[in-house]
């Protein structure tokens, strides 16, 4: 057993070991506008959903040079946003879109991907994305100098009709891939969900 004392380390090297254990994780692929309505989008592999009640959570952190990224920095604006699912015919541009650009450029017009209008929140969806989620800002949380958890209500949830089962009225895992991020350093960055199992329901001992 390898054993590494996290607290220890230089944040970067701490980031490196845990990001590699804690697998698959979604991605949060993000959606939001500036004041002059220019969309951007952003992805986030800190990333998970509560379910009572609904809510998505992730983190952001600081740009190189200690000022906001445009995700966070729109929130704070307005504080409205759409998170996306990706699956694996969306993973070029997913990737892409995480490259660092000015302020003013967005992503979603620089990857030629195609939005719809959002029902209850400004920021659109992407016409393409298997699941959009429309939210609106809960709070933030610093959790040290450069970082922030980000809480939002999910407020309407879209979905692919090939990725439901109209007789359970949700989504099945088993009709999509989810694109989702492994290491970060070591081995491939990405996976897609593959095989699914059902095993009926669990009884405590």
């Amino acid at each position: 057993m390898i054993s590494r004392d996290l607290a220890s380390l230089p944040r970067r090297d701490a980031y490196r070991i845990l990001s590699s254990l804690v697998i698959p994780r979604p991605i949060a692929w993000i959606t939001t506008v500036d004041e002059a309505g220019r969309v951007n989008l952003a992805p986030f592999s800190s990333f998970m959903g509560i379910f009572g009640p609904p809510m998505l959570a992730f983190t952001v952190s600081r740009r190189r040079d200690g000022s906001l990224k445009d995700t966070q920095r729109n929130l704070k604006a307005n504080g409205q946003a759409v998170v996306h699912l990706a699956d694996l015919p969306l993973l070029g541009p997913l990737h892409a879109s995480g490259a660092e650009v000015e302020p003013d450029i967005s992503e979603v017009a620089r990857l030629g991907l195609a939005t719809e209008t959002s029902l209850l929140v400004a920021p659109p969806r992407l016409r393409d994305a298997p699941v959009a989620l429309e939210c609106r800002l809960n709070r933030e949380l610093d959790l040290g100098p450069t970082t922030t958890l980000v809480l939002l209500d999910v407020v309407m949830a879209h979905a692919a009709e090939r990725i439901w089962n109209a007789e359970h009225d949700c989504a099945d895992a088993s009709l999509w891939t989810p694109v989702v991020r492994l290491a970060s350093v070591v081995g491939p960055n990405y996976g897609a969900l593959g095989e699914t199992f059902s095993l009926g329901p669990s009884e405590l001992p």
